[in-house]
């Protein structure tokens, strides 16, 4: 711990030295210009740009170091979904997107939203960004990330890069099994663009799905100098019945139904040929109903406001970034009896987040790319799920209702640095480490070491080993809920001595070509420690439930991911992850499968206004139930149809699913019918 005044200048320090260091880049910049009307000294780095900029966006990955880089080159294990991929897949949401992905694994939809683990760690060990940023949202130790799979905008997105293993010596906390980084569109020729992409469960009473439509109109590049993007996207979901449930009443219903509006707005100005500002804006508006209860329905009026102003830009040795974003998060959460529809409970609350980050990677001797960052952030948290015992705390009154609420804050300060040492022409090595402190949790050091070994020129062999954090939020360590679920009362405490979650983790790899085959074998390990877990007991019809740092977990694994070029039009793909994972007294951990993987076939026709076509099994094997504690396993078959009718006009149709499996225990209700159309003009 320490205290404000030594975070404020420690973290005035970090954020000071890199303002200098851009400013000594701005300066040698205008130095330039100055100079010379044309940039002649920075040609090489424009060249490079201009490679770069050829290659294909899936070729490159920056998520991994912060910087470009050729996956091949990379020591992490990294894989890129480029806007190719998700038009074929026809994906309307971030879990449509991961389906093929490797060693990844998403929950269906249910009441509560989507999981998403990467090699068998939980849905909270995932950090996403957009655009390298955090994003405002749950932060609960059952709810962090649960509905940031269905709130991404899929239209604006241009990729999607995943790293696999440890990312907290960049990125901090939550990076403990990896990140998932949505890049979105950015401005690049004038043009709208209509969706409308439907689907539906096949066989319900209700016919549940949901509709979603979508416009962007893309200014284009004005007077080459800027441009900027705005969309507005919404998602329709219809409510279906769950069949084992009786019909005509809110308890039939099993998910949540309503409608989302997200509104995006993206600029950029270019200073100079090689300074760029950025800015966007988001605001997103759920309202949505569901059940909590055999007896009760719960409404979600949840808002989102999320802001981000940035300079970026490049010298001969040098590429910079200064960021500033803020984000609130509003929900209010009613509770209502079915029958009468008077209120029961409810719940309010609000969560601020400022940000202030900034790097820059230099070029400082002839074989080092060396990277130094900084971030601050500072949360407030408002809300009656937390509660601070003082005067402090604010009187909520709903129908003769009464509540109090919590005000928390949480600072926090990072600074890391990163050296990428090009030893000679077969090895790469990269070390990094990040040191995070709060006012909230103990100090935290996260190193990495990573290598990439080219056996030859199409062999190469690739090691990592790192340490990884999830900090606890201010929800973890001030909670103070007590919520009605059914006959029971469920109260929920939480704990201000917890300390953060940690791991370390060691992968090896062998990835390669040859000729139409390619393939990459990976063992993995990760050792975790004080892990959050929930201590409850029982008295009568009352459950008391706190938080503390109790587990520990072994979860090791290996990955195969193989290809080949059948043909011009075909290629064979396959995945395939074997995980064993443990908790503290040796059992396994559930929620999780010990075998899983995808068999793909892709075609594409390669012409202009062609066909694309995915068929793909995906398949799960010994999946630990965390409801019944018993092993499933399932095969489902899939079809994705993808056509271009001209420049203009694109459809899609897909059915997941195809053979209608059904098991509500794993929230899987049967097929269901995509479809989709999209015009440009």
């Amino acid at each position: 711990m320490f205290h404000k005044s030594k975070k404020a200048l420690t973290t005035a320090a970090m954020i000071g030295f890199l303002i200098s260091s851009t400013g000594y880049a701005l300066a040698e910049e205008v130095q330039i210009n100055e100079e010379d009307s044309v940039i002649v000294s920075g040609k090489e780095a424009e060249d490079n740009q201009k490679q770069s900029q050829g290659k294909k966006s899936g070729d490159v990955v920056v998520s991994a170091t912060r910087t470009e880089q050729e996956i091949k080159e990379t020591p992490a294990a990294v894989q890129v979904i480029t806007r190719e991929d998700l038009d074929n897949l026809g994906a309307q949401t971030l879990a449509d997107a991961l389906k093929l992905a490797t060693s990844i694994d998403v929950g269906s939809p249910a009441m509560t939203g989507r999981s998403v683990t990467v090699r068998g760690m939980s849905s909270r060990h995932v950090l996403i960004l957009v655009d390298g940023k955090r994003q405002v949202s749950e932060g609960s130790y059952s709810t962090v990330n649960t509905y940031e799979l269905e709130r991404i905008n899929m239209d604006n997105i241009e990729r999607i890069e995943i790293v696999r293993g440890p990312v907290s010596s960049l990125y901090g906390s939550e990076g403990m099994s990896g990140v998932v980084n949505i890049i979105t569109r950015k401005p690049e020729k004038q043009e709208f663009t209509l969706s409308l992409t439907p689907w539906r469960y096949g066989k319900h009473t209700k016919n549940g799905g949901t509709d979603n439509y979508f416009f962007r109109y893309d200014s284009g590049i004005i007077d080459d100098k800027m441009g900027f993007i705005f969309s507005y996207d919404r998602q329709s979901i219809s409510p279906f019945e769950n069949y084992d449930r009786g019909a005509g009443t809110h308890d039939s219903v099993n998910n949540q139904y309503g409608h989302r509006d997200s509104y995006n707005f993206e600029f950029t100005y270019d200073l100079s040929k090689r300074q760029h500002l950025d800015f966007s804006a988001d605001y997103q508006h759920d309202k949505l109903k569901g059940r909590s209860s055999t007896t009760q329905y719960e409404t979600y009026d949840n808002k989102r406001k999320q802001f981000s102003v940035g300079l970026r830009g490049e010298t001969d040795k040098s590429n910079y970034q200064l960021r500033m974003y803020y984000g609130e998060h509003e929900k209010d959460g009613p509770v209502y009896n079915y029958h009468g529809g008077s209120l029961t409970d409810f719940d309010v609350s609000e969560r601020k987040t400022w940000v202030f980050e900034g790097h820059i990677s230099s070029q400082l001797w002839n074989k080092h790319l060396t990277t130094i960052g900084a971030e601050y952030r500072t949360e407030d948290y408002w809300g009656t799920r937390v509660d601070r015992p003082s005067s402090s705390g604010k009187t909520i009154i709903r129908d003769g209702i009464t509540k109090t609420a919590g005000d928390f804050n949480m600072d926090s300060a990072a600074v890391y640095i990163q050296d990428e040492w090009l030893v000679n022409d077969r090895l790469l090595i990269i070390p990094s480490i990040r040191f995070d402190t709060s006012n909230n949790f103990d100090d935290n050091y996260s190193p990495k070491l990573g290598l990439t070994y080219k056996l030859s020129d199409n062999y190469r062999l690739k090691a990592n080993v790192g340490k990884g954090f999830k900090a606890p939020t201010i929800d973890d360590m001030f909670m103070n809920m007590s919520k009605r679920m059914g006959p029971f009362l469920v109260n929920v405490q939480g704990n201000p001595d917890l300390k953060p979650e940690k791991s370390t983790s060691y992968e090896l790899s062998l990835e390669g070509e040859k000729g139409k085959t390619f393939g990459k074998v990976t063992y993995f390990m990760n050792d975790v420690k004080d892990l959050i877990t929930t201590n409850m007991t029982r008295v009568g019809m009352t459950y008391y439930s706190t938080y503390e740092n109790e587990d520990e977990a072994d979860i090791d694994g290996i990955e195969f991911e193989i290809g080949h070029y059948i043909s011009d039009k075909f290629t064979l793909k396959a995945n395939y992850t074997y995980l064993d994972a443990t908790g503290t007294d040796g059992s396994r951990l559930t929620g999780r499968a010990e075998h899983m993987g995808t068999v793909q076939l892709h075609y594409d026709d390669n012409r202009k206004n062609g066909v694309n076509v995915i068929f793909w099994n995906e398949w799960r094997k010994n999946y630990l139930s965390s409801v019944t504690n018993s092993n499933k396993s399932y095969t489902m078959w899939n079809l994705a149809v993808n056509k271009k009718w001209n420049d203009k006009f694109s459809g899609f149709f897909g059915i997941d699913n195809i053979f209608d499996k059904k098991d509500p225990e794993l929230s899987i209700y049967g097929a269901i019918v995509r479809t989709g159309v999209t015009m440009k003009f």
